[in-house]
């Protein structure tokens, strides 16, 4: 049984072409897609329509229920009046959650017990992104039954751990390296590399395995789409994978 995973697209089609090729050469059983799929500055409408017609099994993100539930936020703003009504109902009745391979495998966006906003695996008290400890960890993982592996997205930051006798692997961002939340617990995410972001889990003989993939594509073409749509900020992430400073 091999599994690709993928999350976070943001609306980057340029990098979404670029990691649904590389998924295709590796010949998975199944793909899935964790959420967060349109909102962002380059091209939601275009994404949206190759990621409908993909045949992964596709989750929502917290991005997602954002767009429906019409959320105040500047990339749920941007999107929302360029998608079609076909997709804005495609995106209304995405799971929350799903599960697959007999209830081995638990897909979720941010974790299984907090929801779409919780970050998983990732402790960001001081201000980037660290792993947490094992104990804050575990009760996040209640509701997943039987599951032998956790698939979670959200934080865009790949990431495989062993949680009591789980393996939780968090694919990273297709589609955007960085991201800086001012709110809360304020805090940096960033990748260190532009490269558009995906995983591979494979089951053998009753042992499951995880890869990390990151791979090349054309970061022109989303920055210049986020300049010309006002986010200087997030062209100069996609070009570095970076956060610009202050």
């Amino acid at each position: 049984m091999l599994i690709a995973v993928i999350s976070d697209v943001h609306g980057n089609l340029a990098a979404l072409n670029a990691v649904m090729d590389e998924i295709s050469s590796l010949t998975p059983d199944h793909v899935v897609n964790l959420g967060d799929l349109v909102s962002g500055p380059f091209d939601p409408r275009g994404s949206a329509e190759r990621q409908m017609t993909s045949g992964y099994l596709t989750i929502a993100g917290n991005h997602e229920r954002q767009l429906v539930e019409r959320v105040q936020g500047d990339l749920d703003d941007l999107a929302r009046p360029l998608l079609s009504d076909e997709q804005l109902a495609w995106i209304a009745h995405l799971p929350q959650t799903l599960t697959l391979d007999d209830g081995r495998v638990f897909a979720c966006h941010g974790s299984p017990a907090g929801g779409d906003m919780d970050y998983l695996l990732e402790d960001v008290r001081s201000g980037k992104a660290v792993l947490d400890d094992s104990e804050s960890i575990l009760p996040k993982l209640d509701g997943i039954g039987g599951a032998q592996v956790v698939l979670c997205g959200h934080t865009h930051t790949q990431r495989i751990a062993k949680i009591g006798g789980t393996l939780v692997v968090n694919p990273g961002s297709v589609g955007m390296p960085g991201y800086r939340v001012d709110q809360i617990l304020p805090h940096v995410i960033e990748a260190g590399s532009p490269l558009a972001r995906f995983a591979i889990i494979e089951r053998r003989n009753g042992d499951w395995s995880a890869q990390l993939h990151a791979i090349p594509y054309h970061t022109e073409i989303p920055a210049r789409q986020a300049e010309a749509f006002g986010f200087p900020d997030i062209a100069h992430c996609v070009r570095t994978g970076r956060v610009q400073a202050d």
